[in-house]
């Protein structure tokens, strides 16, 4: 018991001694218990923080190949994109108006004609209509159909709220041949039912008009293709959100939907009617721009 230090503490409940050996013993469990304590909580979270930072690490690799495949895919829409702009431009420049149509303005701007010269003024207003009706929609895109919810708002049928509905309702059954209603070039063509317009086609005309038909059970043309009016593009169907078997069909003037109802009446015979049922087209400077 020599050279043992003795630490002795006084308070108001007494007094309290302690070896230095004693104390130190009671350190040397505390620490051993820390250990021991902190290898268990150890032995506990380690793997699993390594099977989660193993499961980060597999995540990590999928998402950086998703992004890769992402990135793929934008550059080949891309490459698509430059593509069908390449097609539109084509397009565009090989529809240009035959030269008697642009013949008619001097003949027009004369006050006496001989009769020769009526007679090749008349030939050119003919070939000057056939040209606007050939690239600018017209007729019924699935022949003589009766219209079975008109453009404007309506209760929608599914929905039972207030809608704009975009363009008319033709009835049609499945598989009924729908047709080009005038010359453009197709930009877009959804081949699969993801709901809303279902299977759809939209194509692209000269001075600013396009068509969009939906709800179609297949499509007969692709992305890029230039069609003829008349020509065969889809079978209708009742794809998408739909309440049975019709045509939905739109005209679109610089991005905007109008009535399309004119349209499908339009013809050679009632040829100047649309003129004044559709007074948001400047047909004027349209048919200016035609001849110019």
């Amino acid at each position: 018991m020599k050279h043992r230090i003795i630490i002795s503490i006084s308070d108001i409940r007494g007094t309290r001694s302690y070896s230095i050996s004693k104390l130190f013993r009671r350190f040397i469990f505390w620490i051993i218990g820390f250990i021991v304590f902190t290898a268990v909580i150890g032995a506990i979270i380690v793997p699993i923080l390594t099977n989660k930072i193993m499961e980060l690490a597999t995540q990590n690799e999928i998402y950086q190949h998703d992004l890769e495949n992402k990135i793929a895919d934008y550059e080949k829409l891309g490459d698509k994109f430059e593509a069908l702009q390449e097609k539109i431009t084509a397009y565009e420049k090989m529809s240009n108006p035959p030269p008697v149509i642009k013949q008619e303005t001097i003949l027009a701007s004369k006050k006496v004609l001989t009769p020769e010269e009526r007679l090749a003024s008349l030939k050119n207003i003919l070939e000057l209509k056939r040209f606007v009706l050939q690239h600018i929609p017209n007729g019924s895109p699935i022949g003589r159909a009766r219209i079975v919810s008109s453009f404007g708002y309506r209760v929608h049928p599914i929905f039972r709220i207030k809608k704009m509905h975009l363009g008319v309702d033709l009835q049609a059954n499945v598989g009924t041949p729908v047709y080009a209603a005038a010359n453009g070039i197709v930009t877009r063509v959804v081949d699969r039912d993801v709901g809303g317009y279902g299977k759809l086609i939209v194509i692209r005309h000269k001075y600013g008009f396009g068509t969009a038909y939906a709800h179609l059970s297949k499509a007969k043309v692709d992305i890029g293709d230039i069609v003829k009016k008349g020509q065969l593009i889809a079978l209708s169907g009742n794809t998408g959100t739909s309440t049975g078997p019709h045509l939905h069909y739109e005209v679109h003037y610089k991005g905007n939907a109008i009535n399309p109802s004119p349209f499908i009446s339009w013809s050679m015979v009632n040829y100047n009617k649309i003129f004044k049922q559709q007074k948001d087209i400047p047909w004027e400077s349209l048919v200016k721009r035609i001849q110019s």
